[in-house]
């Protein structure tokens, strides 16, 4: 654990509220949790349907995600939890989930934890779609704070940086890393639909090409060569095609 005179004051605190969840018993970095739901599928198969529709019908689902932020006003709370599929809020109740649960678990949950919540699907009076917490389960403890949310991660070298804090505080970056492959299972299915056949090209070659690009030098040890990062992948391409794969890509 790293030195707490180089820790933030929300850091300190952080690792006082694991030591008090392990105090009563649970698991501060993890355990098994079946979910029924991404917020995806929640607001595709609900999204349509009216407050009256929603409590008459009383539909029993389970969540799991980051907490991106609490609106906690003492004996209920807001939670709004991110995850695969985007967002969803959640409605917590001191006493539907129990004093202990609220007091002990909840109170130690903070922005960037990762939670389970079972309970119904219902809508809020300003018409937000939102799951009913009957359970509340801690997942996993989050010791350092997530970026301030209005302005979220703005340093283009951070953010190259730390691409999975990207991937939490940038629906944008998030989406293009779900589109990407996407994108190419469609050229793949496409190709191979074609008759092209997909090969893989040595990544390192000992002979340097790529016209006038300058290459990036790597040594071998084993061999006691120096190997070049491949620029182009046409040389060993048409290998393929003297060897009779005819077509490839």
């Amino acid at each position: 654990m790293a030195n707490e005179q180089n820790l933030s004051d929300q850091e300190i605190v952080r690792r006082e509220k694991v030591n008090k969840l392990i105090k009563l018993g649970i698991e501060p970095f993890g355990q098994r949790f079946e979910r029924t739901h991404l917020s995806s599928k929640l607001r595709e198969e609900f999204g349509d349907k009216s407050h009256e529709e929603l409590d008459k019908a009383s539909h029993q689902v389970t969540i799991a995600g980051r907490i991106m932020m609490i609106r906690d006003m003492g004996k209920v709370a807001f939670l709004t939890l991110q995850d695969l599929g985007g967002k969803i809020q959640v409605y917590l109740r001191k006493d539907v989930v129990g004093e202990e649960v609220f007091t002990n678990v909840f109170k130690q949950s903070d922005i960037g934890d990762i939670i389970g919540v079972s309970g119904t699907i219902m809508r809020t009076r300003t018409g937000e779609l939102s799951v009913r917490a009957t359970t509340y389960t801690h997942l996993t403890k989050a010791f350092k704070p997530l970026p301030e949310k209005f302005h979220g991660l703005t340093d283009v070298e951070e953010r190259y940086r730390r691409r999975y804090l990207d991937l939490i505080m940038n629906e944008e970056a998030k989406r293009c890393a779900l589109l990407r492959p996407k994108i190419i299972r469609s050229i793949q299915r496409y190709m191979d639909g074609q008759g092209f056949v997909e090969v893989e090209t040595p990544v390192l070659q000992a002979i340097l090409g790529g016209a006038n690009a300058r290459p990036f030098i790597t040594h071998h040890n084993t061999l006691d060569m120096d190997f070049y990062l491949r620029i182009a992948t046409e040389l060993p391409l048409k290998r393929l095609i003297v060897g009779g794969l005819e077509k490839v890509y």
